[in-house]
């Protein structure tokens, strides 16, 4: 049987945060990874540009995901772009996570809100910089079936997805070919 239910009625979500800037302290020599809204871009989060230090968390509003969360853009082109997060890392104020439960399997969540990207920009608000807030993603209903359920799915997705990633790197591979013979007749 299929429940639907809204995220906040099955997961826990937290918003980042972002330590000042100019403050050195919380910055230099930072080890804790650091996430803005553009890395979601990777799909699977597997690296970060930024780092804070302890310092910088304590002294901020962001707060430590773990992996297996999944992070949605809140503002932005970005807006609506969702991510999984593969290890433990904190994010600015422009991302928001759903962190994992007994409820849900995350892959499947993950999958099931990049379906959802049109809907959730359309549901943006705002002129220039469109954005939804952690509200709005708590208020998402989702369709749960049983959590074993879940896992087939993520996995028949995630087979799909290698084949489509393998795709896409072959037609890369073709073009450079095209454009490598295209070069050598002239």
């Amino acid at each position: 049987m299929i429940e639907l239910l809204r995220i906040k009625d099955f997961a826990t979500v937290i918003t980042g945060g972002t330590p000042s800037t100019t403050k050195d302290e919380y910055w230099n020599g930072g080890t804790i990874p650091w996430l803005n809204s553009g890395e979601l871009n990777q799909d699977l989060i597997t690296s970060t540009r930024n780092y804070i230090t302890e310092k910088g968390l304590k002294n901020s509003s962001t707060r430590i995901m773990p992996a297996d969360s999944v992070l949605i853009a809140l503002t932005g082109s970005t807006t609506g772009v969702v991510g999984y997060l593969t290890f433990e890392a904190c994010a600015n104020q422009s991302v928001s996570g759903v962190l994992q439960s007994d409820k849900h399997f995350p892959k499947y969540l993950y999958y099931y809100l990049k379906s959802r990207r049109k809907k959730i920009v359309s549901d943006a608000y705002g002129g220039a910089q469109p954005h939804i807030s952690q509200g709005y993603i708590k208020e998402l209903q989702i369709p749960l079936p049983p959590l074993e359920q879940q896992k087939k799915i993520a996995t028949i997705l995630d087979s799909a997805d290698a084949y489509r990633q393998k795709t896409k790197a072959l037609i890369a591979k073709y073009d450079e070919l095209t454009q490598s013979l295209f070069l050598d007749m002239f």
